[in-house]
């Protein structure tokens, strides 16, 4: 493991972005070598979130989440994700000492950038580990045009059809969990309007429904939608959205270009000529095959009758369960076929049904698919950082010392929109494992977003999906 002195300098770090798990710091300092990169550390409950001072922004408590073989965790991304996902959509992490007294005095500094309803969590102090990573909101190289950066969280890009869902809950295979969630997060005062975006049109592979669904997240983005132009987190605007790609503001430009492609014009042509987000669909849907009211059942036949727990999943466990997985569904064979080709595919190499016993299935058999839909919840909860640039005749420019660019690797591409030129490079963040403790917790969560919408909004919606 690596030790960059000179990385240690709260002054040279500059808060990005967090989410519940991790923060992201930005590095603003003079050496090249670092231009483009960020560094993430893990975050904490805190004793006392409401009236956190200087001493309680040195001291977040580490709870159950907090991880000594931090470097698992990395490898869980690179390699367990990696091989399902494929390594090209998974960001390289370089695990680099971090010394207590340099967090500490972070803490502090970046506090006044942190958004007031994440503060009720902070670094975590006990962390002896953080990960160097490549700012995917820029490129390497630069060039007279701006990078424009969005960071999109897609969400259950799937409807269920499993056998294994209740009747009284078939209300799932008809509308999906993030427009259901939405009335609960309004009666919850999480948020105040729902959100016009359905995964389901962002994950359907037809180009127009797919650019409905980015503009739907421009007008409600929510937290599922975040804009960054040269490194820099912006307002999610129309207008901002509009002009991202050009330095000319819009009423600036010579009539003729007023057709120009816009952000979501090129997004929406990125993700349709991708499978990224067939195959994250995909493996959310067959790694969820049993429905979390099977999972949490499995659960209970195996925890430990004393304080109702499972061992969180090794590495080891998990690189076995998702090598266990890829036989048992052969995705990577199938991806050419139809959805509904694969889906039964899945289903039938299940083994057991629904009309079989739960109690008969073997215990090494129940904790292999809650592993399996633990992997799921990972997928479900992850973001996808897309990041374009318009090209011209102009070489680009190298803007960090390439040989001491800690051997990152940035998986740059080409597509024309619109006659115009762009290079684009995709990556899946937020790829954290996902903790077995949580598994009664994802019941409570199913059973309260699904009773609250049947109670009230009911049947009466129609599906997604059905345009």
């Amino acid at each position: 493991m690596a030790s960059y002195t000179e990385l240690y300098v709260v002054e040279h770090w500059r808060y990005r972005a967090e989410g519940n798990a991790n923060l992201v710091l930005q590095y603003v300092g003079p050496n090249p070598a670092y231009a483009t990169t960020v560094l993430r550390l893990r975050k904490a409950e805190r004793p006392d979130a409401t009236n956190a001072s200087e001493s309680d922004l040195r001291a977040s408590v580490p709870g159950p989440a907090t991880r000594n073989n931090i470097s698992s965790e990395s490898q869980f991304a690179s390699q367990v994700i990696g091989r399902l996902l494929g390594q090209e959509y998974v960001e390289q992490l370089i695990a680099v000492q971090i010394p207590q007294e340099f967090i500490q005095e972070l803490a502090v500094a970046i506090e006044p950038s942190r958004p007031v309803s994440r503060r009720q969590k902070g670094i975590d102090h006990s962390q002896k580990v953080g990960f160097l990573a490549l700012d995917h909101t820029r490129f390497i190289t630069s060039t007279e045009h701006p990078s424009v950066s969005v960071e999109i969280k897609p969400k259950w890009g799937f409807l269920t059809n499993s056998d294994f869902v209740r009747k009284d809950q078939d209300i799932k295979k008809r509308k999906c969990r993030f427009c259901m969630y939405q009335h609960h997060k309004i009666l919850s005062g999480i948020e105040q309007d729902l959100s016009l975006y359905c995964p389901i049109d962002l994950f359907s592979g037809q180009e127009l429904l797919v650019h409905d669904a980015l503009e739907s997240l421009v007008q409600t983005p929510q937290n599922n939608l975040r804009l960054f132009v040269e490194g820099v987190q912006q307002t999610v605007t129309p207008s901002a959205m509009k002009v991202s790609l050009t330095k000319e503001p819009l009423e600036a430009r010579k009539r003729d270009d007023e057709e120009y492609p816009t952000i979501i014009d090129v997004l929406s042509k990125i993700l349709v000529n991708s499978t990224l987000l067939e195959r994250l669909a995909r493996l959310q849907l067959s790694l969820d095959s049993l429905d979390i009211e099977t999972i949490h059942q499995f659960y209970v036949h195996i925890a430990n009758p004393t304080d109702n727990s499972i061992p969180e999943p090794t590495f080891d466990e998990y690189m076995a369960t998702a090598e266990a997985f890829l036989e048992r569904t052969d995705i990577n064979g199938l991806m050419s076929d139809m959805r509904e080709v694969f889906v039964t595919q899945n289903a039938s190499s299940l083994g057991f049904g629904p009309e079989d016993s739960l109690e008969d299935v073997p215990d090494t058999l129940k904790l292999h698919f809650i592993r399996e839909f633990l992997l799921s919840a990972t997928l479900k909860d992850c973001s996808i950082l897309m990041t374009v640039r318009r090209l011209d005749d102009h070489p680009p420019t190298s803007t960090a010392s390439e040989d001491v660019l800690l051997s990152f690797k940035e998986n740059a591409r080409r597509i024309k929109v619109g006659g115009s030129e762009f290079e684009y490079k995709m990556t899946c963040i937020d790829l954290d494992p996902k903790k077995m403790s949580s598994v009664p917790k994802y019941l409570k969560k199913d059973r309260e977003i699904v009773e609250h919408y049947l109670s009230s909004v009911g049947d009466r919606e129609k599906s997604c999906g059905t345009n």
